[in-house]
């Protein structure tokens, strides 16, 4: 029985743990601000 609350515990860390880099990646790494700071828009038109 110890073997098995191990198991159930250890894999829910590593699902929360991978969760949670997902979660961070979708706010920092797609962040829509940065995309001004990089590629700011023309001020001119053509």
């Amino acid at each position: 029985m110890g073997m098995f609350i191990s198991t159930v515990t250890g894999f829910f860390v590593v699902l929360m743990i991978s969760m949670a880099m997902f979660i961070h990646y979708l706010r920092v790494g797609l962040d829509s601000k940065s995309s001004v700071r990089i590629d700011p828009k023309p001020t001119e038109k053509f």
